[in-house]
């Protein structure tokens, strides 16, 4: 479902808000992607914690969509 190496844009829900950002796939084994480490310049703002792990069967993940 997910292609490591590609960026997809994702809304989970977090805090009882809906949250949204982009995270390259480092790696997929389901239901859990590990998003790549990102160097501290291209964290401001992104809403990505470096390294995240997402599980796409919880409750909170909403959705993936590649980006291009």
């Amino acid at each position: 479902m997910f292609v490591v190496g590609k960026t997809y844009q994702f809304r989970m829900i977090e805090d009882g808000g809906e949250v949204t950002f982009a995270g390259e796939i480092e790696k997929y084994d389901h239901p859990l992607i590990k998003l790549a480490d990102l160097q501290p310049s291209e964290m401001v703002g992104s809403g990505v914690i470096p390294g995240q792990i997402i599980n796409v069967t919880s409750s909170n993940f909403v959705s993936a969509i590649l980006k291009d």
